[in-house]
């Protein structure tokens, strides 16, 4: 029984710590210098001459995230190397330099009217929003997978 019990203390002290790990949890507004280096040479590379408007560094539990906003909105999600997880243009075409070159020609062959608005770096595949409303999924290598609703 005392070992249950001390079992169970144990249990909830970690469950104390990890809680209050998670709601350290912030974000802090950094200079774009702040940036790991591959995310200041991809923004120079595929963003060059917009304005940031914020510099984010998202600092949870176990992983830093860092977020840049431009002035026209087009939001960045980097991980804590640099490499970009996540671009959303909130409805604001992006530039398809960065994407791979499947990707594009899938959508200009088959969407030739519409131009990519986000595009989400999953574990497994690409998730692609498009401007007039469809979800498309492609797989790591660019090779078109489904429509997602």
């Amino acid at each position: 029984m005392k070992t249950l019990k001390t079992f169970f203390l144990g249990m909830i002290s970690v469950f104390a710590l990890i809680m209050s790990e998670s709601a350290q949890a912030k974000d802090v507004i950094i200079t774009k210098k702040e940036l790991p280096k591959k995310a200041l040479a991809f923004m120079d590379v595929h963003f060059n001459g917009k304005t940031i408007q914020t510099v984010e560094k998202d600092t949870d539990f176990l992983a830093v995230s860092y977020k840049v906003t431009f002035a026209d909105r087009i939001e960045i999600e980097f991980d804590k190397e640099g490499e970009w997880d996540e671009v959303d243009g909130n409805k604001n075409p992006l530039p398809t330099t960065f994407i791979l070159e499947p990707i594009v020609t899938y959508i200009k062959t088959n969407y030739p009217d519409a131009q990519i608005v986000k595009i989400d770096k999953e574990t497994r595949l690409f998730e692609v929003k498009l401007n007039n409303g469809l979800e498309l999924e492609f797989s790591k290598s660019g090779v078109f997978k489904r429509i997602d609703n």
